[in-house]
């Protein structure tokens, strides 16, 4: 019968300092963006979410309004 051989694995701290460490390499090669680029980038989450919002209300008040328009002519 052939024996496997079986590679022993590190235990769980050597492979949780390998892992922090790799982390911590990405970290260092990651571009982060500068100021302005995150000031433009907020301004524009803003933005969109103030034009949703305004849309999705009006949308939501029409719809509702209809809706009770109708249902109130049927009950009549």
């Amino acid at each position: 019968m052939a024996q496997a051989k079986t590679a022993k694995q590190p235990n769980v701290i050597q492979r949780l300092r390998k892992y922090f460490k790799d982390v911590w390499s990405e970290l260092h090669r990651v571009v982060w963006p500068g100021r302005q680029d995150v000031l433009n980038s907020s301004v524009v989450v803003i933005v969109m979410l103030i034009v949703m919002t305004l849309f999705v209300t009006v949308f939501d008040n029409l719809a509702a309004y209809v809706i009770i328009d109708v249902l109130g002519k049927i009950g009549r």
